[in-house]
């Protein structure tokens, strides 16, 4: 018995924070035709990072406003990312996320070994769009929907980064609102 108390209390150890957060997101099972998946992406980040950065120029004015155009031109390369890659209207539904993973409800069930796409936008600065594949670890029936747990696939370092980072995030905001500072929706 001791040792099946040991056994559950190692399982229950998480390498990453998880968080609660109300986010667009959209699941699908996976068909077999679409095996192997294809890696995690990340949409609306900038594709040429060298030119990210204009270079100094001797006008301040003009500099200020070369740079307010570069911003502008940025986001509407972000939105047609997100557009192009099928963001642009997903329903916010509540969900748990880590960098190793997900929970949330969905209206089918999916069994354990499943294999799922998932489409979220994470609210950080700047938000970023992402598409990642996991495969259901658990489902459990709730009520009329199911509670499904993903173990993510085929991650990069840099989008599991973004998660960290987005958790992170959201950790400190609600930190602040325990303490007062601010006030938690």
């Amino acid at each position: 018995m001791r040792t099946e108390n040991k056994r559950q209390g190692e399982d229950n150890k998480r390498e990453y924070s998880r968080v609660y957060a109300m986010l667009p997101f959209a699941s699908r099972i996976c068909s077999p035709e679409e095996q192997p998946l294809p890696q995690a992406k990340l949409f609306g980040e900038p594709l040429y990072s060298e030119f990210s950065t204009l270079p100094e120029i001797g006008d301040a004015h003009l500099s200020v406003w070369l740079k307010t155009i570069n911003t502008k031109l940025d986001a509407i390369m972000r939105m047609i990312a997100i557009y192009q890659g099928g963001f642009e209207a997903l329903p916010s539904k509540p969900v748990t996320i880590s960098a190793n993973g997900m929970d949330f409800f969905a209206d089918a069930d999916a069994a354990v070994g499943t294999l799922m796409e998932v489409k979220i936008i994470l609210f950080s600065l700047p938000p970023v769009a992402v598409q990642l594949y996991g495969e259901v670890r658990s489902s459990v029936k709730s009520g009329n929907q199911h509670r499904l747990a993903l173990r993510f696939l085929d991650m990069d370092d840099h989008i599991r980064n973004e998660i960290v980072r987005f958790v992170f995030e959201k950790e400190r905001e609600i930190l602040r609102a325990k303490r007062g500072e601010k006030e938690f929706l």
